[in-house]
């Protein structure tokens, strides 16, 4: 039970028991002071035990009450007066307009008290039915866009964004978790310029930049609410930054799947204690949401990863039953018709079945590198360009041929099938540009490039089609490039080069 009330009770009934004591004197009741001190009595028991008033209910209660007191009590006075007996009558009639007064003035501040109350408890239902309907449309928004989002960038983007846009929010980004790094790096944001997001480091060791809401979030996988950003000294180490963009409360929320952390959202707001239950329930589903979502998006790239995977090794074993039984044939035919012939004493057939076992050994081993493209890489590395390029150079019969090294940095791929695919690019240089050819491998903004200045490619034909050849190799070089470079997750192009030969053009790779 409240202090206030009981006390303020207690008063007004010890002051309804005076005037019953005054309205008993020498052995006289008197019947009003007696009434009204009753009224004073009950009314006082009520406001103690009763429950009728807050504290706030009390202050005003008792302000009418002395109000009223001294107002009917005066009017009593100057009444008494002029019109009772003696001195005695007169303090009776003031004691008894006093404490009409007083319990007037009690009931009038209790039935104002109750009714400011009531005002306050509707504006606080509206306040919560606005709060409702802001936060189920902020929802439906974000839920919208997160249906419609294609990939992860998209999905952070729309719900940075619906936060954003939110009244009581100033801004949100969203930061993706490095477990290697130990560190949050902002991958989506909205509300402030991008100079605030991209110069935020969040830790999640045990540093200054890792004991904030951000660390702990990624430490305890729960969320984190501050309602004043200053009041946390965990939070020091951003103080100029929030008093300059006017941070006042922010929250910390993780993105979870069923198994893993991918970050958190941070929420930002210029008033304090924002983040009641409702706000703080409805930010915790979104960052489930959002893990869901991302999640979903994963296995689905995982699913489409596989299919693709699943079409490479298809088509592969399907060219290579055909390559099995029609390439492998002319080649076996011709050293068979040719063998008769040894068989007959004629010797000058032995080099055609020589040259025929040679090209059936040059094609089995072809077909069983075309096959194994339907494999998906190994493990990947950030490897040097140039380096690998000159590795590769340095295996294959490239007589006077000259390699240019154009490219810088590194690319993150499976060292030895790239390799591989530059080996088979150099020795289709060779074959159609000559022994003098000069071969460049060079750097795109999201890839690399092999040319040489040979004749050019041939007009309407796809040269990575499986036998496609111009210069009486097997056809299969090309075809096995176009394997390694899809199993990478790259698109490979041909088209000519600056000098007119030829130029392959590998894109989406991670440079």
């Amino acid at each position: 039970m409240e202090r206030s009330p009981l006390l303020a009770g207690a008063g007004v009934a010890v002051l309804g028991l005076a005037l019953a004591g005054f309205g008993l004197r020498d052995g006289g009741p008197a019947l009003g002071p007696l009434a009204v001190s009753g009224a004073l009595v009950v009314t006082g028991a009520a406001v103690a035990v009763g429950g009728v008033l807050d504290a706030a209910g009390v202050r005003r209660a008792l302000a009418g009450a002395a109000t009223g007191a001294v107002a009917v009590g005066l009017v009593g006075l100057w009444a008494a007066s002029r019109f009772a007996g003696g001195d005695e009558d007169v303090a009776l009639v003031v004691a008894t307009c006093a404490g009409v007064g007083a319990l007037l003035g009690l009931a009038a501040g209790a039935v104002e008290s109750r009714g400011e109350r009531r005002r306050r408890r509707l504006l606080d239902e509206q306040a919560r039915a606005e709060q409702s309907i802001r936060i189920n449309a902020t929802l439906r928004q974000i839920h919208s866009a997160l249906v419609r989002a294609d990939d992860r960038d998209e999905l952070e983007a729309a719900v940075v964004e619906g936060l954003a846009e939110s009244e009581p929010y100033d801004a949100a980004w969203i930061g993706r978790y490095d477990p290697l790094a130990e560190r949050v790096e902002p991958a989506a944001w909205s509300g402030r310029e991008d100079e605030y997001f991209e110069g935020i480091e969040v830790r999640t060791d045990d540093s200054d930049l890792g004991r904030g809401p951000g660390g702990r979030v990624i430490k305890t996988r729960e969320p984190q609410f501050v309602d004043d950003v200053f009041a946390e000294p965990s939070l020091e180490p951003w103080y100029d930054e929030f008093e300059r963009f006017e941070v006042v409360a922010l929250a910390a929320i993780p993105v979870l799947d069923d198994d893993d952390i991918h970050g958190f959202i941070s929420v930002y707001a210029s008033r304090p204690d924002l983040f009641d239950e409702r706000e703080r329930a409805m930010l915790t589903e979104l960052g489930r949401t959002l893990g869901r979502a991302i999640q979903r998006n994963e296995l689905r790239d995982q699913l489409e990863r596989r299919e693709r995977e699943l079409d490479r090794q298809n088509r592969r074993l399907e060219e290579f039953a055909s390559a099995v039984s029609h390439d492998l044939r002319n080649p076996l035919n011709v050293a068979l018709g040719n063998a008769e012939r040894v068989r007959n004493g004629e010797t000058e057939a032995i080099e055609p079945v020589e040259d025929a076992l040679r090209r059936m050994e040059t094609l089995v081993g072809d077909l069983l590198t075309l096959a194994r493209q339907g494999q998906a890489v190994g493990e990947t590395e950030r490897a040097s360009l140039s380096t690998l390029a000159e590795d590769a150079w340095a295996t294959v019969d490239t007589g006077e041929a000259t390699l240019d090294t154009e490219a810088v940095g590194t690319i993150e791929c499976d060292v030895s099938r790239v390799r591989q695919l530059l080996e088979n690019l150099f020795r289709n240089a060779i074959d159609h540009a000559g022994a003098d050819a000069t071969v460049t491998v060079g750097s795109l903004d999201d890839g690399f490039y092999v040319a040489d200045d040979g004749p050019g490619l041939p007009e309407e034909t796809d040269v990575f089609e499986r036998g496609v050849s111009t210069a009486g190799g097997t056809g299969f070089g090309l075809s096995i490039v176009r394997g390694i470079a899809e199993a990478h997750g790259w698109t490979v192009t041909a088209t000519e080069s600056a000098s007119g030969g030829a130029r392959f053009e590998f894109r989406g790779v991670e440079v």
